[in-house]
Protein backbone atom coordinates (compact mmCIF):
# COMPACT_ATOMS: atom_id res chain seq x y z
CA UNK A 1 0.00 0.00 0.00
CA UNK A 2 2.91 2.44 0.75
CA UNK A 3 3.19 2.34 -2.84
CA UNK A 4 0.07 4.52 -3.51
CA UNK A 5 1.19 7.18 -0.89
CA UNK A 6 2.94 9.72 -3.43
CA UNK A 7 0.26 9.81 -6.10
CA UNK A 8 -2.20 10.35 -3.03
CA UNK A 9 -0.62 12.76 -1.52
CA UNK A 10 0.18 14.76 -4.74
CA UNK A 11 -3.48 14.65 -5.83
CA UNK A 12 -4.25 16.02 -2.16
CA UNK A 13 -1.22 16.67 -0.05
CA UNK A 14 -3.47 13.09 -0.24
CA UNK A 15 -2.76 10.81 2.83
CA UNK A 16 -2.44 7.31 2.21
CA UNK A 17 -4.02 5.75 4.88
CA UNK A 18 -7.08 7.53 3.47
CA UNK A 19 -7.03 4.75 1.16
CA UNK A 20 -6.46 2.40 3.47
CA UNK A 21 -8.98 -0.23 2.53
CA UNK A 22 -8.71 0.60 -0.97
CA UNK A 23 -12.38 1.24 -1.58
CA UNK A 24 -12.59 4.37 -2.76
CA UNK A 25 -12.20 5.95 -6.41
CA UNK A 26 -10.23 9.40 -7.04
CA UNK A 27 -10.37 11.37 -9.75
CA UNK A 28 -7.63 14.46 -10.37
CA UNK A 29 -7.77 16.35 -13.54
CA UNK A 30 -5.05 19.63 -13.22
CA UNK A 31 -4.55 21.98 -15.99
CA UNK A 32 -1.36 24.53 -15.79
CA UNK A 33 -1.67 27.53 -17.92
CA UNK A 34 1.48 29.94 -18.88
CA UNK A 35 1.52 31.58 -16.18
CA UNK A 36 2.19 28.75 -13.60
CA UNK A 37 -1.89 28.95 -12.10
CA UNK A 38 -4.12 26.68 -13.29
CA UNK A 39 -7.46 24.88 -12.56
CA UNK A 40 -8.04 21.35 -10.66
CA UNK A 41 -10.98 18.88 -10.36
CA UNK A 42 -11.40 16.54 -7.90
CA UNK A 43 -13.72 13.72 -7.85
CA UNK A 44 -14.01 11.48 -5.18
CA UNK A 45 -16.59 8.62 -4.25
CA UNK A 46 -17.56 5.16 -2.49
CA UNK A 47 -20.39 2.71 -2.75
CA UNK A 48 -23.50 2.81 0.09
CA UNK A 49 -21.75 -0.57 1.10
CA UNK A 50 -18.36 0.87 1.88
CA UNK A 51 -19.57 3.77 3.18
CA UNK A 52 -21.75 2.14 5.54
CA UNK A 53 -18.83 0.06 6.70
CA UNK A 54 -16.47 2.93 7.56
CA UNK A 55 -18.88 4.43 9.37
CA UNK A 56 -19.14 1.10 11.82
CA UNK A 57 -15.58 1.63 11.83
CA UNK A 58 -15.11 4.81 12.79
CA UNK A 59 -18.12 4.34 15.63
CA UNK A 60 -16.61 1.73 17.38
CA UNK A 61 -13.58 4.12 17.94
CA UNK A 62 -11.21 1.45 19.86
CA UNK A 63 -7.37 2.38 21.00
CA UNK A 64 -4.84 0.25 19.17
CA UNK A 65 -7.89 -0.46 16.43
CA UNK A 66 -6.55 -1.34 12.82
CA UNK A 67 -9.37 1.37 11.03
CA UNK A 68 -6.38 4.70 10.98
CA UNK A 69 -7.71 7.63 9.21
CA UNK A 70 -10.89 6.24 7.66
CA UNK A 71 -12.13 8.32 4.92
CA UNK A 72 -15.10 10.43 6.01
CA UNK A 73 -16.95 12.59 3.15
CA UNK A 74 -18.69 14.29 6.39
CA UNK A 75 -15.52 16.18 6.79
CA UNK A 76 -15.51 17.36 3.55
CA UNK A 77 -17.08 20.90 3.63
CA UNK A 78 -17.20 23.80 1.21
CA UNK A 79 -16.85 26.57 4.04
CA UNK A 80 -13.74 24.82 5.90
CA UNK A 81 -11.94 24.23 2.82
CA UNK A 82 -12.44 28.07 1.55
CA UNK A 83 -11.36 29.03 5.18
CA UNK A 84 -7.83 27.43 4.83
CA UNK A 85 -7.16 28.15 1.24
CA UNK A 86 -7.96 31.87 1.08
CA UNK A 87 -4.56 33.55 1.58
CA UNK A 88 -3.14 31.11 -0.83
CA UNK A 89 -5.39 32.50 -3.56
CA UNK A 90 -7.32 29.31 -4.62
CA UNK A 91 -11.04 30.12 -5.44
CA UNK A 92 -13.50 27.08 -5.37
CA UNK A 93 -15.35 27.31 -8.76
CA UNK A 94 -17.27 23.72 -7.91
CA UNK A 95 -18.32 21.76 -4.78
CA UNK A 96 -21.20 19.47 -5.57
CA UNK A 97 -22.10 16.47 -3.23
CA UNK A 98 -24.74 13.63 -4.06
CA UNK A 99 -25.63 10.12 -5.03
CA UNK A 100 -24.12 9.24 -8.46
CA UNK A 101 -24.63 5.71 -9.64
CA UNK A 102 -25.30 4.41 -6.49
CA UNK A 103 -22.25 6.07 -5.27
CA UNK A 104 -21.89 8.78 -2.52
CA UNK A 105 -19.54 11.67 -4.56
CA UNK A 106 -17.75 14.69 -3.60
CA UNK A 107 -16.77 16.79 -7.11
CA UNK A 108 -14.64 20.02 -5.99
CA UNK A 109 -13.21 22.21 -8.35
CA UNK A 110 -10.66 24.99 -7.89
CA UNK A 111 -8.44 28.28 -9.30
CA UNK A 112 -5.62 28.22 -8.33
CA UNK A 113 -3.06 31.21 -8.75
CA UNK A 114 0.60 28.97 -8.39
CA UNK A 115 1.25 25.43 -7.21
CA UNK A 116 1.65 26.17 -3.68
CA UNK A 117 -2.04 27.49 -3.47
CA UNK A 118 -2.91 23.92 -5.84
CA UNK A 119 -0.66 22.21 -2.86
CA UNK A 120 -2.58 23.82 -0.04
CA UNK A 121 -6.04 23.20 -1.63
CA UNK A 122 -5.50 19.45 -2.11
CA UNK A 123 -4.30 19.38 1.47
CA UNK A 124 -7.49 21.25 2.82
CA UNK A 125 -9.43 18.61 1.02
CA UNK A 126 -7.58 15.72 3.16
CA UNK A 127 -7.26 17.06 6.12
CA UNK A 128 -3.36 16.94 5.75
CA UNK A 129 -2.36 20.34 7.02
CA UNK A 130 -0.01 21.23 9.72
CA UNK A 131 2.28 18.84 9.96
CA UNK A 132 5.34 20.82 8.71
CA UNK A 133 6.09 18.42 6.30
CA UNK A 134 2.74 18.99 3.82
CA UNK A 135 3.63 17.25 0.42
CA UNK A 136 2.25 19.34 -2.90
CA UNK A 137 3.91 19.62 -6.14
CA UNK A 138 6.17 22.55 -7.49
CA UNK A 139 7.49 23.77 -10.74
CA UNK A 140 11.14 24.26 -10.91
CA UNK A 141 14.03 25.05 -13.34
CA UNK A 142 15.25 21.89 -15.10
CA UNK A 143 18.15 23.98 -17.11
CA UNK A 144 17.84 24.18 -21.10
CA UNK A 145 15.01 26.37 -20.98
CA UNK A 146 12.74 23.40 -19.88
CA UNK A 147 10.88 23.87 -16.50
CA UNK A 148 10.36 20.23 -14.38
CA UNK A 149 7.14 19.80 -12.03
CA UNK A 150 7.60 17.42 -9.38
CA UNK A 151 7.03 16.48 -5.64
CA UNK A 152 7.95 18.99 -3.15
CA UNK A 153 7.52 19.98 0.79
CA UNK A 154 5.41 22.89 2.23
CA UNK A 155 4.71 24.38 5.67
CA UNK A 156 1.24 24.92 5.83
CA UNK A 157 -0.01 25.87 9.42
CA UNK A 158 -2.02 23.96 11.19
CA UNK A 159 -5.26 24.28 10.69
CA UNK A 160 -7.59 25.27 13.70
CA UNK A 161 -9.64 22.95 14.01
CA UNK A 162 -6.50 20.09 14.13
CA UNK A 163 -5.18 22.01 16.72
CA UNK A 164 -8.52 21.95 19.34
CA UNK A 165 -8.53 18.16 18.15
CA UNK A 166 -4.75 17.59 19.21
CA UNK A 167 -4.84 19.34 22.32
CA UNK A 168 -8.70 17.37 23.41
CA UNK A 169 -6.56 14.06 22.73
CA UNK A 170 -3.45 15.13 25.02
CA UNK A 171 -6.62 15.68 27.30
CA UNK A 172 -8.43 12.88 27.16
CA UNK A 173 -7.57 9.21 28.55
CA UNK A 174 -7.06 6.37 25.58
CA UNK A 175 -10.08 3.88 25.48
CA UNK A 176 -8.53 0.68 26.48
CA UNK A 177 -8.81 -1.91 23.74
CA UNK A 178 -12.36 -3.71 23.66
CA UNK A 179 -11.95 -7.15 22.21
CA UNK A 180 -15.31 -7.80 21.38
CA UNK A 181 -14.87 -4.51 19.59
CA UNK A 182 -11.71 -5.23 18.14
CA UNK A 183 -13.20 -8.25 16.37
CA UNK A 184 -15.43 -6.59 14.73
CA UNK A 185 -13.34 -4.30 13.94
CA UNK A 186 -11.31 -6.80 12.08
CA UNK A 187 -15.14 -7.75 10.52
CA UNK A 188 -15.16 -4.43 9.02
CA UNK A 189 -12.03 -4.71 8.06
CA UNK A 190 -12.77 -8.18 5.90
CA UNK A 191 -15.45 -6.49 4.21
CA UNK A 192 -13.84 -2.79 3.10
CA UNK A 193 -10.79 -5.57 1.80
CA UNK A 194 -13.72 -7.37 -0.24
CA UNK A 195 -14.36 -4.52 -1.99
CA UNK A 196 -11.01 -4.13 -3.51
CA UNK A 197 -12.53 -4.47 -7.21
CA UNK A 198 -13.65 -0.61 -6.61
CA UNK A 199 -10.36 0.78 -5.99
CA UNK A 200 -9.41 3.15 -8.95
CA UNK A 201 -7.66 6.14 -8.88
CA UNK A 202 -6.33 8.58 -11.59
CA UNK A 203 -4.21 11.22 -12.22
CA UNK A 204 -4.16 13.99 -15.33
CA UNK A 205 -1.65 16.75 -15.19
CA UNK A 206 -1.38 19.32 -18.27
CA UNK A 207 1.26 21.53 -18.42
CA UNK A 208 1.81 24.69 -20.60
CA UNK A 209 4.86 23.52 -22.67
CA UNK A 210 5.47 20.26 -24.90
CA UNK A 211 6.76 17.52 -23.00
CA UNK A 212 10.51 17.15 -22.96
CA UNK A 213 10.35 13.83 -20.75
CA UNK A 214 8.03 12.45 -18.23
CA UNK A 215 7.46 9.18 -15.78
CA UNK A 216 3.89 8.83 -16.12
CA UNK A 217 3.08 5.43 -17.91
CA UNK A 218 0.46 6.76 -20.47
CA UNK A 219 1.15 10.37 -21.92
CA UNK A 220 -1.62 12.34 -24.60
CA UNK A 221 -0.19 15.35 -25.76
CA UNK A 222 0.81 17.76 -23.01
CA UNK A 223 -1.30 15.02 -20.29
CA UNK A 224 0.64 12.65 -18.43
CA UNK A 225 -1.62 10.43 -16.91
CA UNK A 226 -1.40 7.60 -13.73
CA UNK A 227 -3.60 5.42 -12.64
CA UNK A 228 -4.16 2.44 -9.59
CA UNK A 229 -6.64 0.08 -10.00
CA UNK A 230 -6.91 -3.36 -8.29
CA UNK A 231 -5.29 -4.62 -11.15
CA UNK A 232 -2.11 -3.12 -11.00
CA UNK A 233 -1.64 -1.42 -7.06
CA UNK A 234 0.57 -4.40 -5.60
CA UNK A 235 2.59 -4.73 -9.25
CA UNK A 236 2.47 -1.88 -10.97
CA UNK A 237 6.02 -0.68 -10.90
CA UNK A 238 5.71 2.72 -12.39
CA UNK A 239 6.97 5.82 -10.44
CA UNK A 240 4.19 7.41 -8.34
CA UNK A 241 5.79 10.65 -7.46
CA UNK A 242 4.98 12.53 -10.62
CA UNK A 243 7.64 14.19 -13.03
CA UNK A 244 7.43 15.96 -16.05
CA UNK A 245 9.78 18.19 -17.99
CA UNK A 246 8.81 20.26 -19.99
CA UNK A 247 9.25 22.91 -22.33
CA UNK A 248 9.65 26.19 -20.92
CA UNK A 249 9.48 28.93 -23.60
CA UNK A 250 7.30 31.90 -24.40
CA UNK A 251 5.79 30.54 -21.12
CA UNK A 252 5.69 33.29 -17.92
CA UNK A 253 6.05 30.72 -15.03
CA UNK A 254 8.82 31.89 -12.42
CA UNK A 255 10.13 28.61 -11.30
CA UNK A 256 10.35 28.09 -7.29
CA UNK A 257 13.54 28.06 -5.57
CA UNK A 258 15.35 24.99 -4.88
Amino acid sequence: MNRMRPILVVLAALAGSVMLAGCVQLHSETTIDEDGGGTALITISMSEAVADAVKEMEALDVEGGPSGDMPSFGDIEREKIESRVAEYGVEITTFERGMVDGRETIEIGYEFEDMRGLSAAMSAVMDDGGDGNDNGLGIFDAGDGNLVLRPTSYEFPAWEDDTAAEDEAESTAPTQMDPEAMQKQMEIMGKLMGAISELDISMKITVPGDIVSTNAPTQEGRTSIWTINSSNMMSAEQDMEPRIVFEGKGLKIEPQAE
